[in-house]
């Protein structure tokens, strides 16, 4: 990572975003921090630009003498409304395309779990499994891994795709024992995206929880070390649980909204 480059953080408001700056503000690097609502900066290092990310001309303007780009801008407020994926199609697109015309040499992507909802809670995943998207959320997720895939090896550029889970100070129900990434894990995380040396990888944005569903050996290969467990609150959490028949055998949060198909089916 080149300190005296700036690194483009997209989705900057967000809680996921704010972490983020909360990252490079302590590593003193320069940043500009983007999102549709931001007002103010958080450190002397930083600037701050009010975008949607869809329109290329902004993006390349953006990328402009830019190291890395993080986007995190999938773990917030939609880019898709309705039915319509085009927006989203659009943003993605047009990050990774600014980014190779300005040389940027690495891009992490964050998306949300939603990218392999349609699993068994009984699958245990790791970095090979494919996408089976529970939302049109969860395919743009799978969108952004396979654009981050070309740009990779075609582009020469560093991207990691993180398949997030669920991100708060601590779980507050039964999937999230197995699904929960603490504060502090992920701000690991994103410290281990920004060293380690990859072409294309997929890593989970998860702790090292007990009861976790997601083999995440790559991310450890590849310097992430995750410290906390979800297990800590297993007690007062078992209980707490769905009554959707459909989320409690499937992975995805949103894997029930609009289900008509069949769980038999479902291997």
């Amino acid at each position: 990572m080149d300190n005296k480059k700036k690194i483009v953080v997209l989705g900057a408001m967000n809680p996921a975003g704010l972490l983020v700056r909360d990252v490079l503000r302590a590593l003193g690097v320069p940043v500009l921090a983007v999102d549709r609502d931001i007002v103010s900066a958080v450190g002397p290092t930083e600037t701050v630009e009010q975008s949607d990310y869809r329109d290329p001309r902004e993006m390349d303007d953006m990328c402009r003498g830019a190291d890395v780009v993080i986007s995190v801008a999938g773990l917030g407020k939609p880019l898709d409304q309705g039915n319509d994926l085009t927006n989203a199609i659009n943003a993605i697109s047009a990050i990774y395309e600014a980014a190779r015309i300005n040389g940027v040499r690495r891009v992490i992507g964050c998306s949300p779990d939603a990218v392999v909802g349609l699993y068994r809670r009984s699958a245990v995943l790791d970095h090979l499994s494919l996408p089976r998207p529970d939302s049109r959320r969860g395919v743009a997720g799978a969108l952004q891994e396979s654009i981050a895939s070309l740009y990779a090896y075609k582009h020469g550029i560093s991207a990691l795709c993180i398949r997030m889970g669920s991100l708060a100070p601590e779980p507050s129900d039964e999937r999230m024992l197995s699904t929960w990434i603490s504060p502090d894990d992920f701000r690991r995380l994103i410290r281990m995206a920004l060293t380690a040396d990859y072409c294309y990888e997929v890593v989970y944005g998860v702790s090292a929880n007990t009861r976790g569903w997601w083999d995440n050996s790559n991310a450890k290969r590849l310097g992430y070390r995750a410290r906390d467990n979800a297990e800590l609150y297993a007690d007062r959490l078992l209980d707490n649980r769905s009554s959707d028949m459909v989320l409690n055998v499937l992975q995805g949060a949103t894997a029930s909204e609009g289900f008509s198909g069949d769980l038999k089916r479902i291997p």
